[in-house]
């Protein structure tokens, strides 16, 4: 006995609590799921660093631990430690898991293979960041944006087990990076241009198809040819992910699709509002016509601009001609309007002279446009509601426009007459302050 105790070593209480002294024992399997399920349950309370120690104890004790493993590949992905995260689930892939491991998916609480969910996450950190909902409002569309977590409850079924990881503060996910090509356009048209060419880069890489490249490039094509074209859709200056954002997102939800990790009616339904929010194919709400230049020096702009969209090969030579000729037309002189000669009549009663009264369009505010008449009445009376002391003096005028085939009726709200231009333009800097989509126009014909 004396001899047994000398060879034995001391144990202390801090080498019981020590991974390495578990290891390779019979009791490190169980003590390292133990390890995996505290982890877990720190983490769905937001306490990552102690989730942490759970799993890095966990995969001390068992190094092939694939769900300790997937859970500190969600902790890394949620917290934006990238590259930590990736290593995480490669490790899982190495390992091929049997389907049987599992784990549940909070979207659905459906369990899904682990080597599954390692390979759909792995996708989604290769998309670039791209939320599973582009962002509100984009062209003419309001959706809500809701990232998801598996871990935390998550509204988005493609989300899987970790939400995306929000980018820096310096680098927002909807800043437009603009090419060398594109620093020659003003911001809002460099936003236009950068939508059209992520259009052309998804056709380029098989995301999306030539049909639906030439629908939503036909149903937009007034962002770029103005004067020869309908209005486009709304809101396609404003800024947005980039080409890799978008193009990775799609290859992520491609992926969960084959992975079975979404729904064909879950994709589908993403896929059309990724593009819908780019480029729409049938505009809901679309913007007002373009405005011929006013002066050489505007004139001149234009076309040095419909030159670079021409280098940019954004336009084809028909299209570049037609709307050459359109702005030099509209630098020809026109003839000034014959004024409309009226009646006046002297107190007896018969016309003695004629006066001319000033007839034509006077100043206005383009609001809106919608499909129906009726949504037109129902969009006036509640943007009078919601800006009554702007608009509440002013009065409505619904035109219907016909933009062809392909594109249908719309019917255009403008409420007016304000005094001048100079008044149209002060409103609509008011009501876009409001975030209201305005701008000036003018109303009636006499």
């Amino acid at each position: 006995m004396a001899s047994g105790a000398v060879g034995c070593a001391v144990v202390s209480e801090g080498d019981v609590f020590d991974g390495a002294f578990w290891a390779g024992t019979p009791f490190a399997e169980s003590r390292s799921e133990e390890e995996t399920r505290l982890g877990l349950a720190e983490m769905t309370q937001g306490n990552y660093g102690r989730a942490e120690s759970h799993f890095n104890l966990a995969l001390k004790l068992n190094p092939q631990n694939v769900h300790a493993l997937l859970g500190r590949g969600v902790l890394y992905q949620n917290t934006g430690q990238v590259l930590k995260a990736r290593e995480m689930y490669e490790a899982i892939l190495a390992i091929r898991p049997e389907k049987s491991k599992q784990m549940v998916v909070w979207t659905n609480f459906a369990p899904k293979p682990i080597s599954d969910i390692a390979s759909v996450n792995l996708a989604l950190l290769e998309s670039g960041g791209v939320p599973a909902s582009m962002e509100q409002g984009a062209a003419g569309r309001q959706e809500p944006s809701q990232a998801g977590s598996a871990i935390s409850s998550a509204p988005s079924a493609s989300a899987l087990t970790a939400r995306t990881p929000p980018p820096p503060a310096s680098a927002p996910v909807s800043a437009v990076k603009p090419g060398p090509a594109m620093t020659k356009f003003a911001d809002a048209d460099a936003n236009v241009v950068s939508r059209f060419k992520t259009l052309i880069a998804l056709r380029d890489q098989g995301l999306i198809t030539q049909e639906e490249y030439r629908t939503r490039r036909q149903a937009n094509i007034g962002a770029l040819v103005p004067l020869i074209s309908p209005p486009p859709a709304a809101g396609l200056d404003r800024p947005f992910p980039t080409t890799e954002q978008v193009a990775g997102r799609l290859r992520a939800i491609g992926r969960a699709l084959e992975m079975r990790a979404m729904t064909i009616s879950q994709h589908a339904s993403e896929r059309s509002m990724i593009l819908d929010a780019l480029v729409p194919s049938a505009p809901v709400v679309v913007a007002n016509p373009g405005v011929p230049p006013r002066g050489l020096m505007e004139a001149a702009d234009a076309v040095r601009r419909l030159e670079r969209l021409r280098t940019d090969h954004l336009i084809n030579s028909d299209e570049y001609t037609k709307e050459r000729a359109a702005i030099e037309g509209a630098m020809q002189p026109k003839p000034p309007p014959r004024p409309k000669m009226v009646a006046a009549a002297k107190a007896g009663g018969a016309p003695t002279k004629m006066e001319a009264k000033n007839a034509g369009p006077q100043p206005a505010v383009h609001l809106a446009s919608y499909r129906t008449k009726k949504a037109a009445n129902r969009g006036w009376a509640q943007l009078r509601r919601a800006h009554r002391k702007l608009l509440g003096k002013l009065k409505s005028e619904i035109t219907k426009v016909n933009l062809g085939p392909g594109k249908g009726v719309y019917y255009r709200l403008k409420v007016g007459p304000v005094d001048s231009a100079a008044a149209a333009n002060n409103l609509c800097r008011k009501l876009k302050k409001r975030r209201q989509y305005c701008e000036p126009s003018f109303i009636g014909t006499s």
